[in-house]
């Protein structure tokens, strides 16, 4: 069970990290953007400050969580815009932003899914969990996206990681593919079917195993012994994701129960 308190705290952090890989791959010519991200960077954090002095206890009928809900809203929704107008500007290759318009399509569904729950939040209401395939839909789009980045990122002197990471682009391709059928399947059938439940199964095993993986590189990164062109916070976003990710889908598949009460949401280590 996640708290509407930790909910807040994830996507907030999530959005920030956003707002920073936006910054750091904007051309410094790119004056007035890069002041923009800056700005939301600081918003995000004051968000997150306020969001500390709350006690973890409240839930979405409490009016203190009501009130931090709007302080929340106008600032995600600003920041969906913001990114949403890099977008249409990079399909036209009319900004230089170092971040492909497929990227950016994964960071705005995530601060859509955000927006979701806070149109409910702002209301006092409990917002609906996503349903299965929407679940699925959301998480393995950003679980390809990950792999695909880190690919990118790794020096090509790096063989052996770059075909570990392609085996895992290939198995999060094909679950995209597979959720597609499944969902069109329940037009006649109801969710939660055998083969439905063993994808989830299959899904969540794969997951686990790539964020293990990807552990194991960070750690390589630390020691300075991953030759790449990136940065800690940029790998280490992986790991809130994919444990948000993992601890939704356990209501799903109840074998990743454990793995989801011993995930954290928290960031492990950014450095700015």
């Amino acid at each position: 069970m996640i708290t509407e308190w930790e909910e807040h705290f994830f996507w907030l952090e999530i959005l920030q990290d956003h707002a920073y890989f936006v910054r750091d791959h904007l051309s410094v010519s790119e004056g007035e953007y890069v002041h923009t991200a800056q700005q939301y960077i600081h918003l995000f954090d004051d968000l997150l400050n306020r969001l500390r002095n709350l006690p973890k206890s409240l839930n979405h009928s409490d009016e203190e969580m009501i009130s931090f809900s709007k302080l929340a809203f106008p600032v995600a929704k600003g920041y969906f815009e913001f990114e949403g107008k890099l977008q249409a500007l990079r399909i036209d290759n009319k900004v230089n932003l170092n971040l492909s318009p497929t990227y950016l399509n994964g960071t705005l569904s995530e601060n859509q899914e955000y927006l979701r729950l806070l149109t409910q939040w702002v209301q006092g209401k409990e917002p609906h969990p996503l349903s299965i395939v929407d679940l699925m839909d959301l998480w393995l789009e950003d679980q390809l996206g990950h792999a695909v980045l880190f690919q990118g990122i790794i020096d090509p002197i790096e063989m052996v990681a770059t075909r570990q990471t392609e085996t895992y682009i290939s198995l999060f391709q094909l679950y995209i593919v597979q959720n597609h059928h499944l969902k069109n399947y329940m037009r006649f059938k109801e969710p939660g079917f055998a083969r439905q439940r063993e994808f989830a199964y299959e899904v969540g095993k794969t997951t686990l195993e790539m964020n293990n993986y990807i552990y194991h590189m960070v750690m390589k990164y630390k020691e300075n012994k991953l030759l790449n062109k990136t940065t800690l916070r940029f790998l280490e976003h992986h790991f809130p994701e994919t444990c948000y990710f993992i601890k939704k889908l356990s209501y799903y598949a109840p074998e990743f129960q454990e793995e989801a009460r011993k995930c954290s949401l928290k960031k492990p280590s950014y450095r700015n």
